[in-house]
């Protein structure tokens, strides 16, 4: 299983793309939470940016984190391979595990796709590092 298609050197672009893009598209819920008003009222950086370029900030952070994940490590040997994949699996079945128990307690929740895939790759990364540095 060899999905790292991006030099070591990508992994900086993408947490630099994910946290550039994370703080231009969290100004109206931080306004929201600074105002006191209900969620979503505020439109501010929505409207400066506009619509079809908001929507494009929105979708950056994910991407960024994509990047990161398909970047190689500094020494991508066959032992990162085998906890990359190990990775996977646990955040695989812990992700189907998380959606059937909400599917369970509350069927009528719905979760956005960006949400979901940021969530994913959040806990990939976190299991993926936690497994390294118990077998380093």
């Amino acid at each position: 299983m060899n999905f790292q298609v991006l030099p070591s050197w990508c992994k900086k672009l993408g947490l630099a793309l994910f946290f550039i893009a994370s703080i231009l598209t969290a100004g109206d819920s931080f306004m929201d939470g600074w105002k006191n008003v209900p969620i979503g009222t505020n439109h501010y950086f929505k409207d400066f940016y506009g619509a079809s370029v908001f929507h494009i900030l929105y979708i950056l952070p994910t991407l960024g984190l994509l990047i990161y994940l398909l970047s190689k490590e500094r020494t991508e040997d066959d032992f990162i391979k085998l906890l990359r994949l190990e990775a996977y699996q646990i955040t695989v079945i812990s992700f189907l595990t998380i959606a059937f128990v909400f599917y369970i307690i509350k069927p009528e929740t719905s979760f956005s796709l960006d949400w979901f895939l940021s969530l994913f790759m959040f806990l990939f990364l976190l299991v993926f590092h936690l497994k390294k540095q118990a077998n380093s």
